[in-house]
């Protein structure tokens, strides 16, 4: 049998990794710093390690045939590649780093090496493919999917709008999301009472339970640290980047004991955290990325230890679940005056590509309303079941006028009606500034000419407005919405019968006159 390779980037995932490995019921070495591994069947190492330098002892840097003439070598190369057979990086959405690829070109001199990379986030905000190095997908599984199955806890949401919060004027920076210094200050913009107005909701809906905060920012971090701990009986601890390496194993293990019931970090736990017993998770740092939040809300979703391991059907684990110390995890998010950004909240990480974004809005408006923390997943459905709902109702009372023939269905149309020319001349949105990732002038304007509200169209970002977009002029037949005239925005169905037998036959648009004849139940024309 030949070794295995871990490779991560943070110590939490080393130590983790290793123990995971002895579980497993292997020998695991650590190569990390001072530490050496010693022939262990797993070893795990950082990727800043393999790629330090160390100087030739050989030759003393003057080169020599050891170290190829450099006077030193990197550690990685102090492992011989054919001793290899599977490399395997934690956190891989940073695999496409230099730093991983030199790694992996060195251990795949063995053609039989395998490389094996897990993440939880696989959307790289830069945009560059995973594909770069990993030649494909072995299996996949969100979150959504996940909670379904029974793997993971079922998460419940409550939005606390405070009211100081004004988010209107903070830059989006490269990538997509909220510039951090910007935020920070929005966050900290209020008096001491705004602090107050995250820690007290928290503790009262955290009931004593451990809970992880995301602040915005390092300052931040310290100041809602010592708002929690001003409530008498609350432990609340801070990690930050300069915060002593020992020192916050230490915070940590007392939070995972339970002798800490509030843990304060700024973007240290979003990766490599492991705290099961983590059942509240408080936003405090609003995100545009959904990769971002994802990983804030993945850290209270893990189901206590052992409570899974046994049952064998999604059933039986979503029922251990349930009858568990943790039956949820339960997200807070605060949100104030967003202006034109669109945050990433958890019905936007669960909703999947099957839901209508319509329905999705709908739902977080009402979770924005709701004085309880709900299931983010039933007001989608909710909302899903009422837009169905309403459109019946406009299909059969389109019937009913279908059946009664007013007067004005014989009435005759003109060209004055329609705009053969797509409304091109539509310049309602000329003071419009996109902002980066936001919706484009020449999306706004198509979504107000397929009806949508333009308050709710210049919020969108460019993905959302793509996804409306599609979404509507996806519909066919009778739920094909009409993109001009002074209908524009309605689907089919709902235009007078006059008025559609008028378009059937003198309407110069090939897709309305289709859809028209998909709508009587014949076959459209072949152009």
């Amino acid at each position: 049998m030949k070794r295995m390779l871990v490779l991560a980037h943070r110590e939490e995932l080393i130590w983790q990794a290793a123990a995971h490995a002895r579980t497993a019921g292997l020998t695991a070495g650590v190569e990390m710093g001072n530490l050496r591994e010693h022939g262990e069947q797993v070893v795990v190492s950082t990727v800043q390690t393999l790629n330090a330098y160390r100087s030739c002892r050989a030759c003393r840097k003057q080169g020599c045939q050891a170290c190829d003439g450099r006077g030193r070598y990197r550690r990685m190369e102090t492992f011989n590649p054919d001793h290899f057979g599977l490399v395997i990086i934690d956190e891989a959405h940073h695999g496409t780093a230099n730093s991983y690829r030199r790694i992996i070109n060195h251990f795949a001199r063995n053609p039989d090496l395998r490389v094996l990379g897990v993440t939880a986030t696989p959307k790289r905000a830069d945009g560059v493919g995973m594909h770069n190095v990993f030649g494909s997908v072995a299996y996949e599984m969100d979150l959504r999917t996940a909670i379904d199955e029974g793997w993971l806890c079922p998460i419940r949401q409550r939005f606390v709008t405070c009211d100081w919060l004004d988010l209107s004027e903070v830059a989006t920076k490269a990538g997509g999301d909220l510039a951090d210094g910007a935020l920070e200050a929005a966050m900290l913009a209020g008096d001491e009472r705004a602090l107050h107005e995250i820690a007290k909701p928290t503790l009262d809906e955290a009931k004593g339970e451990p809970t992880l905060i995301f602040a915005a920012g390092k300052e931040h971090a310290r100041q809602l640290t010592a708002a929690f701990n001003a409530y008498e009986g609350v432990a609340a601890e801070c990690v930050i980047e300069d915060t002593d390496r020992d020192e916050r194993k230490r915070i940590i293990e007392r939070y995972k004991r339970r002798e800490t019931q509030v843990l304060v970090g700024c973007l240290v736990f979003t990766e490599g955290f492991d705290a099961p017993g983590t059942t509240v998770v408080g936003v405090c740092r609003p995100t545009k990325s959904e990769s971002l939040y994802a990983q804030m809300i993945g850290r209270g979703t893990r189901p206590l230890p052992g409570v899974v391991d046994g049952p064998e059907t999604p059933d039986e684990r979503r029922a251990a679940i349930a009858a568990s110390g943790k039956p949820a995890c339960l997200v807070l998010d605060f949100v104030g005056n967003s202006g034109r950004h669109k945050l990433v909240s958890v019905a936007d990480v669960l909703a999947g590509n099957d839901v209508d974004p319509l329905d999705l809005e709908e739902a977080k408006a009402e979770a924005r309303e709701a004085a309880e923390p709900v299931d983010m997943e039933q007001l989608v459905e909710k909302a899903k079941q009422a837009r169905q709902e309403r459109e019946e109702r406009k299909r059969e009372e389109a019937e009913r006028r279908m059946r009664t023939r007013h007067r004005a269905d014989a009435a005759e149309y003109t060209a004055d009606d329609v705009d053969l020319f797509d409304a091109r001349n539509f310049d309602a949105f000329s003071d419009y500034q996109p902002s980066p990732g936001g919706a484009t002038q020449k999306q706004v304007n198509y979504l107000v000419k397929l009806g949508v509200n333009p308050n709710d169209a210049t919020t969108y970002s460019k993905r959302q407005a793509g996804a409306v977009i599609d979404s509507l002029t996806r519909r066919t037949g009778g739920d094909f919405v009409m993109p001009f005239g002074k209908h524009r925005g309605k689907p089919l169905k709902d235009l007078p019968g006059g008025y559609r037998r008028w378009l059937a036959e003198k309407c110069d648009n090939q897709k309305v006159r289709d859809n028209l004849a998909v709508m009587d139940g014949a076959e459209p024309a072949r152009t």
